[in-house]
C-alpha cells in the first residue's frame, strides 16, 4: 500500500523561502540565449580562422580575410535557425551533446549548403574558393562541438547547484515514487521543483478515489498561483489506469505534462547510459497549445490592434456612453465575472444593454424578444457594438482578439460538469470573437448540443492556431457581424 502523505506538509516543503543566492539563479531561458550566442560566435571565429588559414596557405601572406566576417555571420544566423528549429537548444541536449555531434554536423552542412546557394543566388560565388568554405566547415564542426562540451560542462554543474534554474515545475506522483526522488535529482532534466504532491490512491489497481481526484484540483491550483510552467509525473509506468487517470484529469490545465522515468527506468537507464552522458528520458504527454515565441506574436497582434481600435473608436464609444445614460438608469459599463485562462476568474467590461447586472450562482442568457433588454440595447446587440469595451480586457491581458468566448462563472460550473471537453476551452485566452462565432453558434444556448457544437469549434481553433487563421476569423467577423443574428 502507497503510504497516504500530507498534502500541505509536502507543498509547505516544497515551497518554502528560497535563499537569496537561489533567487537570483540564471533562468534556463537565458541559457538559451548563451548558448545561441556562443554557438554565433563560434562559427564566426571558424569563418575568420577558416579563410585566413586557407589564403595563408596558398599565398603565404598574412592577411585578414575582408569576407570572413560576413560569410560566417551568415552561416552563424542560419545555423541558430535550423538548430532552434530542431530542439537543439533543449537543456537535454545542452548537457548531453556527445551524442548529438552527428546532428552538429548535419546542421553546418544544412547552413553551409544555404550559405552556398544564397552566393549562387547573388552570382557572387566565384569570388570564394571552394577550399576556404571546406575548411571552414571543418573548423565550424570542430569549434562548435568543443564550445558545446564546454557549455555542456558548466550548464551541468550549474543545473545541478542551483545556479541555473529550470523550467519551474509541480511535481504529482505516487508517494512510493516520490520519496525515491529528490529536488536535486529533477534538475538533471532541467526542472526547478516548486511543489510536489504526493497522490493518495484508493488501490494501487483502481487508480485515484475521490481524495486522489481533489488532489490533482489542488496540483493545478498551486501551479497556477507559484506561476510553474509544466507538470511533472512522477508514477510507476506500470500503473497504468493511474497513470490515464491523472494524466486526463491534468488536461484541464494548459501546462504541458511529462512523465519521468520511475525508480526501475530509472535503475535501467543508469546501466545503461555509458557512464551517464545520455540524457535522462522523460515523455510529453500534454504539450502547451501555444509555445513561448506563439504567445509573444500573438499577444503583439492584440496589443497593436486593440489599441489602434480604442482610439479609432473613441468618438463611438463615447456617444455609446452617453446615448445609454439617456435612455435609461444604471451605470454605463456591465461587469461580471467570466472564466478565461487557466480558469482564472476575470471582470468583463461590455455596455449595459439590459436592466438586470446579474452576476451570481444563476445568470439567465438572453433570449429572443427578452423584456430586460433596454431600448438602446436592442441596437447595441445587434450590431455587437455592446462588446467594444472588451477592448480594455484586451489591453489589460485578460482576453484575446480572437480566442473562445468567455462564459459567466455559473454557465462555466455548468456545462463544466456536462461536458468532458469543456475545460480545454481555457488552455488559450478567451476572445473578443472566435470559430464558433464565425460559424454561427452564438447567442442563447437552450439545448446542451448547440455548447458542446460550440465547444467543439474551440478547440479545433485551439489545435489549429496560426496568426493566419487569427486574421482569417477577425475577417469573417466583419462579415457575420452584418447579419443581425444576435438578440
Amino acid at each position: 500500500m502507497i503510504k497516504e502523505l500530507n498534502i500541505e506538509l509536502m507543498c509547505a516543503r516544497a515551497t518554502s523561502k528560497i535563499p537569496a543566492s537561489r533567487r537570483a539563479a540564471l533562468s534556463f531561458g537565458w541559457l538559451k540565449v548563451i548558448a545561441a550566442l556562443t554557438d554565433a560566435c563560434w562559427v564566426l571565429a571558424a569563418s575568420v580562422s577558416g579563410f585566413f588559414i586557407y589564403r595563408y596557405y596558398l599565398t603565404g601572406i598574412l592577411r585578414f580575410p575582408d569576407d570572413s566576417l560576413n560569410i560566417g555571420a551568415i552561416v552563424a544566423v542560419l545555423f541558430i535557425i535550423v538548430a532552434g528549429s530542431q530542439g537543439f537548444y533543449q537543456i537535454n541536449t545542452m548537457i548531453n551533446p556527445i551524442r548529438n555531434i552527428k546532428y552538429i554536423l548535419l546542421i553546418i552542412a544544412i547552413a553551409i549548403l544555404l550559405l552556398i546557394s544564397f552566393l549562387f543566388i547573388l552570382k557572387v560565388g566565384d569570388k570564394h574558393s571552394r577550399g576556404s568554405i571546406v575548411v571552414f566547415a571543418a573548423l565550424a564542426l570542430g569549434f562548435v562541438t568543443f564550445g558545446r562540451l564546454t557549455l555542456a560542462r558548466i550548464s551541468t554543474i550549474g543545473v545541478q547547484n542551483g545556479v541555473i534554474a529550470g523550467r519551474r515545475a509541480v511535481a504529482v506522483g505516487a508517494a512510493s515514487e516520490l520519496d525515491k526522488i529528490l529536488r536535486y535529482d529533477l534538475r538533471r532534466f532541467g526542472i526547478e521543483e516548486v511543489a510536489r504532491v504526493g497522490l493518495i490512491q484508493s488501490d494501487e489497481t483502481m487508480g485515484l478515489g475521490e481524495r486522489g481526484r481533489a488532489q490533482i484540483g489542488d496540483a493545478i491550483n498551486l501551479a497556477r498561483d507559484l506561476r510553474a510552467t509544466e507538470f511533472v509525473l512522477i508514477i510507476p509506468w506500470a500503473q497504468e489506469v493511474l497513470l490515464a487517470e491523472v494524466g486526463n484529469l491534468l488536461r484541464a490545465s494548459p501546462l504541458s505534462v511529462k512523465l519521468l522515468p520511475d525508480s526501475t527506468i530509472r535503475r535501467i537507464l543508469g546501466r545503461q547510459s555509458n557512464g551517464g552522458r545520455d540524457p535522462p528520458l522523460s515523455v510529453e504527454i500534454q504539450r502547451e497549445p501555444l509555445n513561448g515565441w506563439e504567445r509573444l506574436m500573438k499577444r503583439a497582434l492584440d496589443l497593436v490592434l486593440a489599441v489602434v481600435a480604442a482610439v479609432l473608436l473613441a468618438p463611438v464609444l463615447l456617444m455609446t456612453a452617453v446615448a445609454i445614460k439617456i435612455d435609461s438608469n444604471g451605470p454605463v459599463l456591465f461587469r461580471q465575472r467570466r472564466v478565461g485562462f487557466d480558469n482564472k476568474e476575470f471582470l468583463i467590461y461590455k455596455f449595459r444593454t439590459m436592466t438586470v447586472m446579474d452576476d451570481g450562482e444563476a445568470v439567465v442568457q438572453a433570449r429572443r424578444g427578452d423584456s430586460r433588454v433596454t431600448r438602446i440595447g436592442k441596437l447595441l446587440r445587434r450590431s455587437s457594438i455592446d462588446e467594444l469595451p472588451q477592448l480594455f480586457n484586451v489591453i489589460r491581458g485578460d482576453m484575446s482578439i480572437v480566442g473562445p468566448r468567455p462564459h459567466a462563472v455559473a454557465h462555466h460550473d455548468q456545462y463544466g460538469a456536462l461536458i468532458a471537453s469543456y475545460a480545454l476551452r481555457h488552455h488559450v485566452k478567451p476572445g473578443l470573437t472566435g470559430m464558433a462565432q464565425i460559424r454561427g453558434l452564438r447567442g442563447e444556448t437552450r439545448q446542451l448540443a448547440l455548447m458542446e457544437r460550440r465547444v467543439e469549434q474551440d478547440l479545433w481553433y485551439i489545435n489549429h492556431w496560426s496568426l493566419t487563421l487569427d486574421l482569417m476569423i477577425m475577417i469573417r467577423t466583419c462579415f457575420v457581424l452584418l447579419r443581425h443574428e444576435v438578440y
